[in-house]
C-alpha cells in the first residue's frame, strides 16, 4: 500500500509540475508580445537557426555518449542493462530492435520524469533556434525514438513503448513550458522573482545545451 501511494504521489508531482509550467507560460504571454517590439540584450536569438541546431545536435551526440557511460556504470537493477552483452554488442542490437517495442519495467521516475525531461531538452533545441512548436515536437520524436531508443539504448535493451510515446509526447509539453519560461526570464533581464542568480540557474537547468551554446557565444 505504501509503495502504491508513493507511486501515486510521484504521478501527482509530475502533473503538478506540468501544470505549473503552463501556468507560468500563460502568464508570460503579454511580456513575450512586448518582446517583439523591444528585446533586451538578454533575449537570445541565434545568428543562424540551422547553425544553432547543428551545434545542438553535436552536443546531443556528445552528451548521449557521456550519458551512456554513466548508465553503464549504474546498477543493472536500475538500468536493466546487461553488461555481459558488450562482447556481442552489434548482434545483440539487431536482435533487440527486431523484438521491440515492448512494455518495459523501468522505474517510474525513469519513464515519467527523467525521460520526459530529456524529451524536453530535445524539443528545446530547434525551438530556441527559431523553429515552431510542430517542427520542435517532430525533432523531439525523432531524437528520442530513433537516435536514442532504437539507436544508442537499443544496444543495451529492447525498445520500449513508454519511451517511444512518453518521452517525446510529454517532453514536447514540458519543452514548450520550459521555452516560454526561459523567454520570460530572458525578456526580464535574466531575472526571476527579482533574482538574477535564480533566473540564470533555472535557464541552465531547463536548457543546459542551449545555455552552453549562447553563454559561450558559439551560436
Amino acid at each position: 500500500l505504501i509503495f502504491i501511494m508513493f507511486r501515486v504521489l510521484k504521478i501527482c508531482f509530475i502533473v503538478l509540475f506540468i501544470n505549473l509550467s503552463f501556468i507560468k507560460a500563460y502568464d508570460t504571454k503579454e511580456l513575450l508580445q512586448n518582446a517583439t517590439q523591444y528585446k533586451p540584450p538578454t533575449y537570445y536569438e541565434p545568428s543562424s537557426r540551422w547553425g544553432y541546431l547543428g551545434l545542438s545536435i553535436g552536443l546531443i551526440g556528445i552528451s548521449s555518449v557521456v550519458a551512456t557511460g554513466l548508465l553503464y556504470i549504474m546498477p543493472e537493477s536500475v538500468t536493466k542493462w546487461n553488461r555481459d552483452d558488450i562482447n556481442d554488442i552489434f548482434n545483440k542490437w539487431k536482435m533487440r530492435v527486431k523484438q521491440g517495442p515492448v512494455v518495459d519495467n523501468d522505474e517510474l521516475w525513469l519513464n515519467y520524469i527523467a525521460h520526459p525531461y530529456f524529451g524536453a531538452i530535445y524539443y528545446l533545441q530547434p525551438r530556441m533556434a527559431g523553429f515552431d512548436w510542430s517542427a520542435s515536437a517532430l525533432f523531439s520524436f525523432a531524437a528520442s525514438s530513433f537516435f536514442w531508443e532504437y539507436g544508442i539504448e537499443g544496444f543495451a535493451e529492447i525498445p520500449s513503448w513508454q519511451d517511444i510515446i512518453i518521452t517525446p509526447a510529454v517532453g514536447a509539453l514540458l519543452g514548450e513550458g520550459f521555452y516560454r519560461l526561459i523567454r520570460y526570464i530572458q525578456t526580464n533581464n535574466n531575472e526571476l522573482f527579482g533574482s538574477w542568480w535564480l533566473g540564470k540557474s533555472i535557464i541552465w537547468i531547463l536548457d543546459p545545451l542551449g545555455s552552453l551554446i549562447y553563454s559561450t557565444g558559439f551560436g
